[in-house]
C-alpha cells in the first residue's frame, strides 16, 4: 500500500513540476530554441476558387461542374475552420483544467511540506529547468553550426 501511496505522490509531484514549468513559460520565461526549430511554418491555404480553377484546368471541367466543384471546396473549408475553432476552444479549456489542477497540487503541497520548503523546491526545480534550458540550446546552436558547415562545403 505504502508503495502505491508513493507511486502517487511522485506521479503527482511530476505532474505539478511539469505544469509549473509550463506556466512560467506562458509568462514569458524563454523557451528553448529546439522548440521554434521544430514547429512546422505556416501553410497558406489554396482559395476554393484557385482549387475549381486547376481543378477544371487539368480535367476540362464545364462551367456548371466548376461552379459545383466550387461550392464544395467552399463547404469544405467551412466546415474545416468550424473544427479548427473547436479544437482551439478544447485547447483552452484542456488548459485551464490543468492550471486549476496544479494550483490543487501545490495547494496541497504547502499543506504537506510548508510554504518555506516550497519556495525552496521550486527555486531548486526553476534552476534546474533553466540548466536544462541552456543545454538545449548550446546543443541547437551546435546543430545549425553544423548545418551552416555543410551548405558551405
Amino acid at each position: 500500500m505504502k508503495r502505491y501511496v508513493t507511486f502517487a505522490m511522485v506521479a503527482i509531484l511530476m505532474l505539478g513540476m511539469t505544469l509549473s514549468v509550463q506556466a512560467q513559460v506562458r509568462q514569458g520565461g524563454q523557451r528553448p530554441a529546439a522548440g521554434k526549430e521544430m514547429r512546422q511554418p505556416e501553410r497558406k491555404m489554396i482559395t476554393p476558387e484557385k482549387r475549381a480553377e486547376i481543378m477544371a484546368e487539368q480535367l476540362q471541367l464545364t462551367d456548371v461542374e466548376k461552379a459545383k466543384v466550387q461550392a464544395l471546396f467552399e463547404k469544405q473549408q467551412a466546415k474545416a475552420k468550424q473544427r479548427q475553432e473547436e479544437m482551439k476552444s478544447n485547447r483552452e479549456e484542456q488548459r485551464a483544467k490543468m492550471d486549476a489542477e496544479r494550483k490543487a497540487y501545490e495547494a496541497e503541497l504547502i499543506k504537506i511540506i510548508g510554504n518555506e520548503k516550497f519556495q525552496q523546491h521550486q527555486a531548486q526545480r526553476i534552476a534546474r529547468l533553466e540548466n536544462k534550458n541552456r543545454k538545449m540550446r548550446m546543443r541547437s546552436e551546435g546543430q545549425q553550426n553544423q548545418v551552416r558547415e555543410h551548405k558551405n562545403n
